[in-house]
């Protein structure tokens, strides 16, 4: 595998966001110039294509040296989550393939594209899955986002590196609302408030530590920048060992409801995963559950909201 020189200058689109802003303090750390911006109007499609179109046209005049790296991970939708007309995920990378592929002096550079690995896998057959799965998603969400690997692969091919990095189940502190099912059960053992869960408790996923899943794509993207990568822990965890692990490290009992919702059809029972790095030889140990938990319960319980005297009073 030829080895690919890192990237001195990187756009991040969602740098904003969970797994974006992990994005950006990894490669801060790697002495990466992180390109800085406003705040993009994603709900205004209009606004967002001007100022992808904007951004892209300044990141090239900043990052004139090659090889530069972009990375979409702007994806803010779930499984049953309605959005507004020209608002949802593939509308915007649709203008933001537009907004690339205008400007000749970003040609060559590395676009790598955040997928969901549950989401495009939710359908397949045959877990644990990899990185030579046939995708078959179950829900709009999983279409969506294949539509976009597709889009990305068909119309950026030629001009760019384009890697599609499918993550798993990402948990760990985060000041936003909280994101995942691992966040919430934290925040209910934090608050002591009762948290409804809408899939059996035998549910399998991957989960993966944010900082863990920034630094693996990156490790990736750097291995080989046209390739698919599965970001994951390689630990593959039930609902109710998950539940088990934060009752441990929290030492109370997390106040869960069993219940069924419309979308819950809509949510896979068995995504065991294979990721990538551990094929790849790449040096990269993910953080055991167990650690990552007590990392986020710690920062959790830190936070004036969710100190004991403030809740009683």
């Amino acid at each position: 595998m030829t080895q690919h020189i890192p990237a001195k200058s990187m756009w991040i689109l969602g740098q904003g966001g969970f797994f974006g802003s992990a994005i950006a303090h990894a490669a801060t750390r790697q002495h990466v110039n992180v390109f800085p911006h406003a705040r993009i109007p994603w709900n205004s499609p209009g606004d967002r294509a001007f100022a992808l179109r904007e951004l892209a046209q300044q990141f090239s005049d900043v990052a004139p040296e090659a090889p530069a790296t972009i990375i979409w991970a702007a994806g803010s939708e779930g499984v049953g989550r309605k959005q507004l007309t020209g608002c949802s995920e593939l509308d915007a990378f649709e203008d933001f393939v537009q907004a690339i592929s205008n400007v000749e002096n970003l040609k060559g550079s590395t676009v790598a594209i955040v997928s969901s690995a549950g989401g495009v896998m939710g359908g397949s057959e045959s877990p644990p899955f990899d990185i030579h799965t046939p995708v078959h998603a179950i829900n709009q969400y999983g279409q969506d986002k294949i539509a976009i690997e597709k889009m990305g692969i068909s119309r950026l091919s030629s001009d760019f590196r384009v890697h599609i990095a499918r993550v798993t189940n990402l948990y760990g502190p985060w000041y936003g609302p909280r994101q995942g099912l691992i966040n919430r059960l934290c925040t209910a053992a934090a608050s002591r408030e009762a948290l409804q869960i809408f899939v059996p408790l035998d549910t399998v996923r991957d989960y993966i530590y944010v900082s863990d899943a920034a630094q693996l794509l990156l490790l990736e993207i750097t291995a080989d920048p046209s390739a698919i990568s599965l970001i994951g822990s390689g630990e593959n965890n039930s609902v109710g060992t998950v539940i088990s692990t934060v009752s441990h490290v929290a030492r109370r009992k997390v106040p869960i409801t069993l219940a069924q919702l419309a979308i819950s059809p809509l949510q896979p029972k068995d995504l065991r995963m294979h990721p990538s790095w551990l094929d790849r030889g790449l040096h990269f140990t993910p953080m055991p559950l167990s650690q990552g938990v007590k990392l986020l319960f710690d920062s959790l319980v830190t936070v004036p909201r969710w100190n004991q005297s403030t809740l009683l009073t």
